[in-house]
């Protein structure tokens, strides 16, 4: 593959939770139609291990299934602006004139959420009630991988193992799991406040213009699995006036 085919991306994470890893260093390319052979065997099953197989094709200088959630989740819409539409159909009522409308939202308007340049990883919290200090860092594709190989051995709710495994001490799983579960439930809810603080990644919350009444309308985007690999309709809606 030519190295003219790779461009410098600026993760959300500015790379601060991976280890020897410099910013600079990260290159991305948009996909091409080998790639398609993959992204279209992706479902929602297996979107964690098959989307794995994807970045590690089209991402250059760091390990991806040491990604951040949250940088996986920029990742995949720097893909979809950049390999296939830059705007998306979305259909709402709006809040001024209550009519339902057809919008085309810019994608390219989304904001991204980086983690603030003082951001320690592992981060150390201590806890309100047992007044113990635990070591956290964030959550990433190589964790969900895992949680989701627990639920297929038919081990115990995975809950407790899903914040057990971003702990960062000498404790081995099943320790931290009995652990997070002997905690008071304002303890429990410090650990999971790590969690929603740090979110960094994509803005899915934008602006556009009702078509009938001319008025600002906020929309969330809610995830769609056509981010991934748009068919069906959402094909035509992106390309169906060039056919």
């Amino acid at each position: 593959m030519s190295n003219e085919n790779f461009l410098p991306i600026n993760l959300p994470s500015k790379c601060i939770p991976y280890d020897g890893i410099k910013p600079e260093d990260v290159q991305i390319r948009s996909y091409e139609g080998r790639d398609e052979i993959y992204l279209s065997q992706i479902t929602p099953v297996n979107l964690s291990q098959k989307f794995l197989l994807i970045l590690q094709r089209v991402l250059r200088g760091i390990e991806p299934k040491k990604l951040t959630m949250g940088d996986r989740m920029f990742l995949i819409m720097w893909e979809y602006i950049n390999s296939y539409s830059d705007s998306l159909r979305y259909k709402t009522v709006c809040s001024h004139c209550l009519r339902q409308v057809d919008l085309r939202v810019d994608l390219n308007k989304l904001e991204k959420i980086e983690l603030d340049d003082d951001f320690k990883h592992p981060h150390i919290l201590t806890l309100p009630i047992c007044g113990e200090d635990v070591s956290l860092r964030l959550y990433t594709i190589e964790d969900e991988i895992a949680v989701e190989k627990w639920e297929d051995e038919n081990n115990p709710d995975p809950y407790l193992y899903r914040f057990a495994r971003v702990m960062v001490d000498d404790k081995n799983i099943h320790e931290r799991m009995k652990y997070l579960g002997h905690l008071k439930g304002k303890d429990m809810a410090v650990v999971r406040t790590f969690h929603e603080k740090f979110m960094h990644g994509i803005d899915m919350c934008t602006t556009s213009p009702c078509p009938k009444c001319g008025e600002e309308e906020e929309i969330e985007i809610p995830f769609r699995f056509d981010f991934i690999f748009p068919d069906g309709q959402a094909l035509v809606d992106s390309f169906g006036e060039g056919v």
